[in-house]
């Protein structure tokens, strides 16, 4: 006679199955979740676009920008200040990278090429003015005296 907590349990052939059962669904919701969904990219389109603006201090900010059907880039943006310093960086961006130059008459600049970006510099240079020191009185420690006085008199 069997114990009767063996009517409880499955037999190994439901287990299985069951088993069997669950795996197919989480591989039939995996496939589902897999598929993705690809969204076709619209081709470039020109455009062009600018700004010239002026505000109350009298500082001139400006940006321009074209680009084509092939994803070209051209632009430049810039500023005068009212003090007349201006800064111009003119821009391309193609196939072969972003290149930039730069135009300027910013006090303390210099023509140069760093990183491939021409800086061109109209500023004047301006001698720095000699480096003058101050000459201030070393203080002394004074030296440490030590004495004895004299025991004072004694008046009977």
């Amino acid at each position: 006679m069997r114990s009767p907590h063996y009517q409880f349990h499955f037999s190994p052939r439901g287990t299985a199955f069951t088993m069997f059962s669950k795996v197919l669904v989480c591989c039939l919701f995996a496939y589902v979740a897999s598929q993705v969904v690809v969204e076709p990219v619209p081709a470039p389109q020109p455009y062009s676009f600018g700004y010239d603006n002026v505000d109350e201090f009298g500082t001139r900010m400006t940006r321009q920008e074209t680009g084509d059907v092939n994803n070209n880039k051209i632009g430049s943006y810039g500023y005068v200040d009212a003090h007349g310093v201006a800064r111009t960086v003119n821009y391309v961006a193609d196939a072969f990278g972003f290149r930039a130059s730069v135009q300027t008459n910013e006090p303390g600049t210099k023509t140069s090429e760093p990183a491939d970006a021409p800086t061109y510099s109209s500023s004047v240079e301006v001698q720095a003015p000699a480096v003058v020191k101050a000459v201030h009185p070393t203080p002394v420690a004074a030296p440490f005296v030590y004495g004895r006085h004299a025991a004072p008199v004694v008046y009977a």
